[in-house]
């Protein structure tokens, strides 16, 4: 049995602004909480993909109503993730959903994971700059997918 004042990992966000809502929405109905990989997050947007994003914690005891307290309003974001760092639209308008864990937090853009064919392989060799495919990237549990 989980021990209920163990910290765990409840909601990753794109940008650093979206979890500090969250955060302070949190602490605001007594709810304590932290934010991890801000800094690197705020410093180097560009690796917010492989790092998962900005993560807000808190205790097992509080992650229920936590959660029901985000999902009730939802927490706003500053931008959208395709217009702050991919240049593609998303192949469909309708916001998807990530089919491992059924988050909503996903962004669509290169892909994170080595997803090189022949030629994209071989391509990325000559140019010296990797060609890659683009794919949806789920920011809670990191899953890609098509």
């Amino acid at each position: 049995m989980a021990n209920p004042d163990s910290v765990v990992f409840l909601e990753s966000f794109y940008e650093p602004m979206a979890a500090n809502l969250a955060r302070t929405r949190l602490e605001a109905a007594g709810i304590p909480c932290f934010l991890s990989n801000e800094n690197l997050v705020g410093l180097l947007p560009l690796y917010s993909p492989t790092t998962g994003g900005v993560r807000l914690h808190v205790r097992q005891r509080d992650a229920e109503a936590a959660l029901e307290l985000l999902h009730s309003v939802p927490v706003p974001l500053a931008t959208t993730p395709d217009v702050a760092s991919f240049a593609a639209e998303a192949p469909d308008p309708v916001t998807p959903r990530c089919p491992r864990c059924g988050s909503s937090n996903v962004a669509w853009g290169p892909a994170t994971r080595n997803t090189y064919g022949f030629w994209s392989g071989l391509l990325s060799v000559l140019l010296r700059y990797p060609v890659r495919d683009k794919r949806f990237h789920c920011f809670h549990c990191g899953n890609e997918f098509k």
